[in-house]
């Protein structure tokens, strides 16, 4: 399969990167000049990777394209272009919805929106698609995984789960400086966090038939100490704050879809 990117920016370069050591059946991959640092360098690491200033070429030469713009250019990017209606089209564009993406690109062509995170280069991603097409929905399988959303706001909703990586890295930072502040050394205190929150990410993937409120009561013991730092954080309105940060995430989310 031929594959099209129009923007190479970080996430084209994870994607890339991640298909290329996949098994996934990947004859060429063409990228867009756009973001030239990322693009020089994959052309440079992979042979399968071509360079192209023309845009319209890369969509001619390409039997699946990936829209990787910036949202607030995203029109004027690709309402000079035109998809045939025999291609699939992957839009990665946050906000955009696949209405205005082919009224822009004058096709009828199958159209999907992904989120993929930066860990789809290792593999270690499971993608949210709308609506899931087989074809996507095989491509991601590849870069880690991949769930389909059977509404828009249901992939709304992912995009919005997307949105506490950095709340995990503040979780982790807050407790590490606790833990320095107790005498451990900021290293030690990363290393040992990292492999702890590793391990437990790693339990919750071999444990799909449990649901997280079991993986609670699983790693705590009645009167134990997790249990006692789980209730002060639902005191505290932990829980709270997670759900009026990803209603808010989910509201602007919502907004811009509307006036794009």
């Amino acid at each position: 399969m031929k594959l099209g990117f129009i923007g190479t920016g970080a996430i084209s370069d994870a994607m890339i990167r991640g298909l290329v050591s996949s098994d996934f059946p990947v004859s060429d991959v063409i990228v867009s000049r756009r973001g030239e640092r990322v693009s020089s360098r994959l052309a440079a690491d992979f042979d399968q990777v071509q360079v192209l200033d023309d845009n319209q070429a890369i969509i001619d030469q390409s039997d699946m394209i990936f829209l990787a713009v910036l949202p607030q250019i995203a029109r004027e990017v690709l309402e000079p272009l035109h998809v045939p209606d025999g291609k699939t089209i992957v839009s990665l564009i946050a906000t955009i919805p696949i209405d205005d993406l082919k009224s822009w690109l004058d096709t009828n062509a199958q159209t999907d929106r992904a989120i993929p995170l930066p860990s789809v280069e290792h593999h270690a991603c499971v993608t949210a698609i709308y609506p899931g097409s087989d074809d996507v929905m095989a491509l991601f399988g590849a870069l880690g995984g991949a769930v389909a959303a059977k509404t828009v706001d249901a992939f709304d909703g992912y995009a919005a789960g997307s949105a506490l990586m950095a709340t995990y890295f503040t979780v982790l930072e807050s407790a590490a400086d606790w833990m320095v502040k107790q005498g451990s050394s900021d290293a030690d205190a990363r290393r040992y966090l990292a492999a702890l929150f590793a391990g437990l990410a790693e339990n919750t993937t071999k444990s799909p038939d449990q649901s997280f409120a079991q993986l609670v009561d699983g790693h705590s013991t009645p009167g134990g100490l997790n249990e006692q730092v789980a209730k002060a954080f639902v005191r505290e309105n932990g829980t709270s704050a997670i759900h009026t940060a990803l209603d808010e995430v989910f509201a602007r989310i919502k907004s811009a879809s509307k006036s794009g």
